[in-house]
C-alpha cells in the first residue's frame, strides 16, 4: 500500500456524518456520536457523561430556563435533569432509551405551573437599543414567555432540542396532531407579534432563534454539575447500604452471639446432665 493508500485509509469506525464511532470514539472531542457517549454513561463513565454534557448543557439550559427562568427553581430543574440522566444509566440498557428518558424528563417532570411567573426574567435591552442593533432575538424571547406552558415546550422541543413532531409526541406521550396542531398556533402568535413589534418580515421566527442561542450556563453551574456525577452514583446506592450494614454488623455481633449461646448451652448440658442421670437411674434400676 502507497504512502498516499495509507494517509487516506480511514477505518470504517471513525466514519458516519464525520462523528467519531465505535467503542474507540475519542468523548472528548466536541464531534461524536451521540450513542457511543451515551453508551459510556451507561458504563457510569464520567468522562462519558462531561463529552455529553458539553455539548447538550446550552440546550438544556435553555429549555428549562426560558420556562422557568433562572432563579432557584430554574437551577433546581437544571441540575435535577442531568441527575436524571445519570441515575437513569444504572438501569437503563440502551442508549436510544436513555436519551427517550432523558427527553421525557425534560418534558414532563421537569415542570412546575405554579411558577410561571419566574420567566419574567429582566432584560438590559431597550426598544431603541434593539431598533440601533438589530437584536430582535431577544424580542423573541420576550414573545415567547406569553406562551402557553404546552406552547413553550412544544417550540423548545423543535427548535431547542432539535427533534421531530413524531419524536416530541413520543415523549410527551401526547398525539402528534396535538403536537402539530401546538407548533402551527405558537409559530403564529410569535409571527404575529414579532411584526407588531416592527421586526422585518424576511427575519424568519428559524434565524431568530438561532441568534438566541448564544445564551450558556453559568461556569459555576457547568463545575457544579460535573463534580456531582460521582456523588449521584453513591446517592442511589445508598438505599442498598442500610441493607448491608446490618449484616456486617450481624457478621461481627453474630460471632460473639453464637459463642455466649454456645457457652450457655454447655452450661445447661452441665447443670442437666445430673438431672438426666437422676432421671435414667430408676429405668436401669427398673431393668436390672
Amino acid at each position: 500500500m502507497s504512502a498516499w493508500q495509507g494517509i487516506l485509509h480511514i477505518p470504517a469506525t471513525y466514519l458516519r456524518g464525520g462523528f467519531l464511532l465505535g467503542a474507540y470514539a475519542e468523548v472528548r472531542s466536541r464531534r461524536f456520536d451521540t450513542d457511543a457517549v451515551l453508551e459510556k454513561i451507561l458504563q457510569h463513565d464520567k468522562e462519558g457523561f462531561t463529552s455529553f454534557y458539553e455539548r447538550y448543557r446550552g440546550r438544556v439550559y435553555r429549555f428549562i430556563v426560558r420556562q422557568y427562568g433562572t432563579g432557584e427553581y430554574g437551577k433546581a430543574a437544571y441540575y435535577s435533569a442531568w441527575r436524571h440522566l445519570v441515575v437513569s444509566g444504572l438501569t437503563i440498557k440502551t442508549p436510544k432509551d436513555l436519551k427517550r428518558s432523558f427527553y421525557s424528563y425534560l418534558g414532563k417532570s421537569v415542570q412546575n405551573p405554579g411558577i410561571s411567573q419566574s420567566t419574567d426574567m429582566p432584560s438590559n435591552y431597550l426598544p431603541r437599543d434593539i431598533e440601533e442593533d438589530g437584536n430582535w432575538s431577544l424580542v423573541l424571547i420576550e414573545h415567547f414567555k406569553q406562551l402557553s406552558v404546552e406552547k413553550k415546550r412544544y417550540f423548545l422541543f423543535k427548535h431547542e432540542i432539535g427533534i421531530s413532531e413524531t419524536a416530541i409526541s413520543r415523549t410527551l406521550d401526547v398525539s402528534r396532531k396535538d403536537v402539530e396542531k401546538g407548533l402551527r398556533e405558537a409559530e403564529s402568535e410569535l409571527r404575529e407579534a414579532m411584526e407588531d413589534s416592527g421586526c422585518p418580515k424576511k427575519r424568519s421566527l428559524e434565524r431568530l432563534y438561532r441568534e438566541s442561542r448564544v445564551v450558556k450556563p453559568p461556569a459555576s453551574w457547568d463545575q457544579e454539575i460535573i463534580d456531582s456525577f460521582n456523588m449521584w452514583l453513591r446517592q442511589t446506592e445508598q438505599p442498598n447500604q442500610p441493607e448491608k450494614a446490618p449484616v456486617k454488623s450481624d457478621v461481627s455481633t453474630g460471632i460473639a452471639g453464637k459463642l455466649g449461646h454456645f457457652k450457655d448451652q454447655v452450661r445447661s448440658r452441665i447443670s442437666n446432665l445430673g438431672k438426666r442421670d437422676h432421671q435414667k437411674g430408676p429405668r436401669v434400676r427398673k431393668l436390672s
